[in-house]
């Protein structure tokens, strides 16, 4: 199966109340070679990722994720809503166009 590509964009971590890069650091652990995480602005998203470190989520405010599924974290309670999500893209079928989480 092709690689995966999932944009990330951070907040700007003014006031981060969990560990943003060392919650993506084990994301990536866990996907292996599925999913290549990469910077939020490239080509050829299947999926997007803002990282919030607050409940505040200005990493997605005035975001256009030019009609990319994408989800918001805003917490590390949010981690395992997160993993579900992105596992929907392994799935024989799921094409990167369709939203995995509706």
């Amino acid at each position: 199966m092709a690689e995966v590509r999932i944009g990330i964009k951070y907040c700007g971590g003014c006031n981060p109340r969990y560990e943003r890069v060392e919650m993506i650091k084990r994301l990536e652990s866990l996907a292996g070679d599925r999913l290549s995480l990469i910077r939020y602005d490239q080509e050829n998203l299947a999926g997007l990722i803002t990282v919030n470190g607050c409940p505040r989520a200005c990493g997605a405010k005035g975001l256009n994720h030019r009609g990319v599924p994408y989800r918001s974290v805003t917490d590390k309670a949010d981690f395992d809503g997160l993993i579900e999500w992105l596992l929907r893209f392994d799935q024989p079928g799921t094409k990167g166009s369709e939203n995995p989480y509706e």
